[in-house]
C-alpha cells in the first residue's frame, strides 16, 4: 500500500465511485429528484481540489447543483439543504475539473514516486468546511469495487493511496479548459527522474512537462532520454521553444535528433537557431549517422600552435559554454590543418612562456570521417585514448569522437543516460 499523509489517516474518506449515479434528495430525506452524474472542483496548485458542485441528471437533462445547495454529501445519497433547486445548465469554467470525466481512468503523475499511474478511483473528504479531492486510487481493487453492486463492494477493501498533493494533473488531457498549472513539485526533481516519467506520457503530455522547465533544465532531461524520443516530444513543441531547447545541447546530439524528424521540420528548427549553432549541426547532418563523421562533435577548444599554452587555460577559464569534453584542446592552424592534441595536463605543467607546439602531442592518432564506429573504438582503445580527431584526407580538422560518443553507437545507447560526458583529470 502507498504510503499516506497523517492528514489522510485521520480523514473520513468517501470514494467517489460510491458518490456517482448516487440519489440526490430534498432536505429530510425527502423524494429523489436527481442522481449524481459527476462532481465538479475547482484546481488549487499544491492544494487539494476543491469542490464547487455537483453534475446532476433528471428527466434525461443534465443540470448543475451548486456545492453551497448539498447539506451532505456522502456515498449512497446527496442530501439538499434547501428544496429549492435552479435547475441551470452546467457552464464550465476555467480551473474546474469534472472527476468522473477529466480524472477517472486518466493518467496523473505521482510526483514522490517519479512514476505515471492511472486513476482507478478518487477519495472525497469534508475538510474545515468544505468538500475536497484528497486522494487517488491506483489499485486495481478500486476497479474490482466500481463493477460491484453496493453490497458486494466490502469484499474489496484493500486500497493503495496517493496524497493529492503528491500529484501533478496534466492540462493537456482537457484542452478545452483552461488550467493553471505551473508543475511546481516536477521541477525540484532530477533530469533522470524527469524523462523516466516522460517516457511514460504521450507526446502532448511530455510537451506540457518540457515546457513548464527552464530551458536548461528540460534539455537536460532530454539529455536522459534516447535519439528517438527526444524526437517524438520535441515536435509536439512550438517550433521557437523546440529550436532554444535544442541549442542548449551539443551540436552531435543536436543533428542526432534532427535526423529523427520529418525533413521539412528540421529544415525549420535550423533556421530558428542561432547561425553559428545551425551551420555547426547542417555540417554534421551530412554526415552518415552510423559512421565517424556521424559520431563526432564539433563543438571543441581549438587552438593555434603558435599561441602561448597560457592562452589555453585563459580559453578554459573564460568559455561561455564550454564543450561537454573539454580536456583536450586540438591544435589547428588559420588553414584548418591539425598540427597536434594538447591535454589539459600539459596545460597546467606548461611553463608560462611556452608556446602550444612546443608541448603538444604531435601527429596524433586520427579516424577520417567514414570510418566505422568499430574501428573508432578499436583506435581509442588501442592507443587508451580520451578522444580521436576525424580529418579529412588533405588533414583538415573536423572534429572529435570522445570515448562515450563511440560506445553510444556500438551499445545502442542502452546504458549512456545518466553518465557524464565530461572527463578530467
Amino acid at each position: 500500500m502507498a504510503e499516506r499523509a497523517p492528514e489522510l489517516e485521520q480523514a473520513a474518506l468517501m470514494p467517489l465511485s460510491e458518490i456517482i449515479a448516487s440519489p440526490i434528495v430534498e432536505p429530510g430525506g425527502g423524494d429523489r429528484i436527481a442522481r449524481v452524474k459527476d462532481v465538479v472542483v475547482r484546481m488549487l496548485e499544491g492544494r487539494y481540489p476543491q469542490v464547487v458542485g455537483l453534475v446532476s441528471r433528471a428527466s434525461g437533462r443534465d443540470f448543475f447543483i451548486p456545492i453551497a445547495r448539498v447539506g451532505e454529501l456522502a456515498p449512497g445519497g446527496v442530501r439538499l439543504s434547501s428544496g429549492a433547486v435552479d435547475m441551470q445548465r452546467f457552464n464550465r469554467r476555467d480551473g474546474e475539473l469534472l472527476l468522473v470525466n477529466d480524472v477517472l481512468d486518466r493518467q496523473v503523475i505521482d510526483v514522490k514516486g517519479t512514476r505515471v499511474v492511472r486513476v482507478n478511483d478518487l477519495y472525497l473528504s469534508r475538510m474545515g468546511g468544505v468538500y475536497r479531492v484528497v486522494a487517488l486510487d491506483t489499485g486495481g481493487q478500486a476497479i474490482a469495487r466500481r463493477l460491484m453492486p453496493g453490497g458486494l463492494r466490502a469484499r474489496f477493501r484493500g486500497r493503495s493511496l496517493i496524497d493529492w498533493r503528491e500529484v501533478e494533473y496534466l492540462a493537456s488531457d482537457t484542452p478545452t479548459v483552461r488550467l493553471r498549472t505551473g508543475h511546481l513539485q516536477l521541477r525540484k526533481l532530477r533530469p533522470q527522474q524527469l524523462a523516466r516519467i516522460l517516457s511514460g506520457l504521450s507526446r502532448q503530455e511530455g510537451a506540457e512537462i518540457l515546457s513548464s522547465l527552464d530551458e536548461e533544465q528540460a534539455a537536460d532531461t532530454l539529455e536522459e532520454m534516447s535519439t528517438e524520443q527526444q524526437a517524438h516530444f520535441l515536435s509536439a513543441l512550438p517550433v521557437e521553444q523546440a529550436a532554444d531547447l535544442i541549442e542548449e545541447m551539443e551540436p552531435d546530439e543536436a543533428a542526432d535528433i534532427l535526423a529523427k524528424v520529418p525533413a521539412v521540420h528540421a529544415e525549420a528548427l535550423l533556421q530558428e537557431m542561432e547561425e553559428d549553432e545551425s551551420i555547426a549541426v547542417r555540417q554534421l547532418l551530412t554526415y552518415d549517422p552510423d559512421s565517424a563523421g556521424g559520431a563526432m562533435t564539433n563543438n571543441v577548444f581549438r587552438i593555434g600552435p603558435e599561441q602561448p599554452v597560457s592562452d589555453a587555460l585563459r580559453m578554459f577559464e573564460e568559455s561561455e559554454d564550454t564543450p561537454d569534453f573539454a580536456y583536450y584542446f586540438f591544435v589547428v592552424d588559420d588553414a584548418g590543418t591539425l598540427h597536434g592534441v594538447l591535454s589539459l595536463r600539459q596545460v597546467l605543467v606548461a611553463p608560462p612562456p611556452a608556446l602550444v607546439r612546443e608541448v603538444m602531442t604531435r601527429e596524433p592518432e586520427t579516424v577520417a570521417p567514414d570510418a566505422a564506429p568499430q574501428d573508432v573504438a578499436e583506435a581509442i582503445a588501442e592507443y587508451n585514448l580520451l578522444a580521436i580527431p576525424v580529418v579529412d584526407e588533405g588533414n583538415q580538422f573536423l572534429g572529435a569522437i570522445t570515448v562515450d560518443d563511440v560506445l553510444d553507437r556500438l551499445l545502442k545507447e542502452s546504458w549512456r543516460r545518466g553518465r557524464s560526458r565530461t572527463f578530467g583529470g
